[in-house]
């Protein structure tokens, strides 16, 4: 779209919340036009469909950002996609950059409509669409399935540690008394620990049900599980959102920060996009240089052109980003070079 086109356009940022939203909407200038907090429910929500044409009767001027990617908006979402086709997710680290370094550090649910309203005007062209095919049943089992999975292996991973801190201090206690509460506190967490096993492999044998078709073959690349591509699919939340591979990069938060000025000219490791899908990419390329050979000799290459091993850590991530990429885009098994 061409930016005149945007001129005359209405952008409406959305905070949304488990009890209720707040919507703000601005002119391509950031000139407030009109703000309503309605409640999550059907009644709130058709208060909010019937408020957007006072602000512009042409659907194709309408542009609407909402933060996040919690269950709290899908009800919101399902109306807005069925009459809209501007909607776009808006990174909350977008958000978050805007508040922290702007003159005004206010925090408030109209404020940070009006910081998702202003993200919008300034990066509409780089922010993934939400399409209906994001927020059918069966996606949406899918995602919170895996949020599952890794809200129960943080816990996982939390206990050993205190499984560990606690044999620690069992060996170094003197006092009988001490040593046998610190055994019953083993004992529990102990049983924790195998409980929260169990419930992960239920959980993966679901998953390996609920894997779109178009992600199934993710597991043909090797060293990528069910549950590793599993991951990269509920995080990258259908890859149509991207128009191109450049973007899809952009969002998993792969690609560098320009850091230069006059004649130096450098790039930094990014800290933005979407971390949970990072993390994913990260540890898909940890299995590559693991597990692939053509992975482990790109990683070798990349050392032995004078690269830190973090840094060529970083360039098998996006190589492995762009097999990920390209296989969703075409549904084809992995090719071993």
């Amino acid at each position: 779209m061409l930016q005149h086109t945007f001129d005359h356009a209405t952008f409406i940022g959305i905070d949304a919340h488990i009890g209720e939203h707040t919507a703000l909407a601005v002119n391509r200038f950031e000139e407030e036009r009109g703000k309503l907090t309605f409640a999550n429910t059907h009644e709130g929500i058709a208060r909010f469909l019937s408020w957007i044409p006072t602000l512009d009767a042409d659907q194709r001027k309408i542009h609407i950002g909402i933060e996040g990617g919690g269950t709290e908006r899908h009800a919101l979402l399902r109306c807005l996609i069925a009459s809209y086709e501007q909607v776009y997710e808006i990174n909350p680290l977008f958000t978050k950059q805007r508040r922290d370094y702007g003159t005004n550090g206010n925090k408030s649910d109209e404020r940070d409509a009006k910081l998702i309203a202003e993200v919008l005007t300034k990066k509409i062209m780089e922010l993934p669409k939400i399409a209906a095919h994001q927020l059918t049943p069966q996606r949406l089992v899918f995602r919170k399935t895996i949020w599952f999975y890794e809200e129960i292996t943080e816990r996982g991973v939390a206990i050993q540690h205190q499984l560990n801190q606690v044999k620690r201090e069992h060996v170094l206690a003197q006092d009988q008394l001490e040593r046998h509460a610190l055994s019953m506190i083993y004992r529990e967490k102990e049983k924790e620990r195998i409980r929260i096993r169990k419930t992960q492999k239920k959980v993966v044998a679901e998953l390996s049900h609920l894997l779109p078709e178009r992600g199934k073959n993710l597991t043909s690349i090797p060293g990528i599980s069910t549950v590793l591509a599993a991951r990269i699919i509920a995080h990258t939340d259908g890859i149509e959102r991207f128009r191109n591979l450049d973007k899809f990069i952009r969002y998993a938060g792969i690609a560098p920060l320009e850091r230069s000025s006059g004649k130096t000219r450098r790039f930094i490791k990014a800290n933005r996009g979407n971390r949970k899908l990072n993390a994913a990419l990260y540890m898909a390329a940890l299995s590559q240089r693991r597990c692939d050979p053509a992975g482990c000799a790109y990683f070798e290459k990349k050392v032995s052109e004078g690269k830190t091993k973090k840094h060529a850590l970083r360039c098998l991530m996006k190589r492995v980003a762009c097999i990920v990429y390209g296989m969703l885009k075409n549904g084809e098994p992995y090719r071993r070079s």
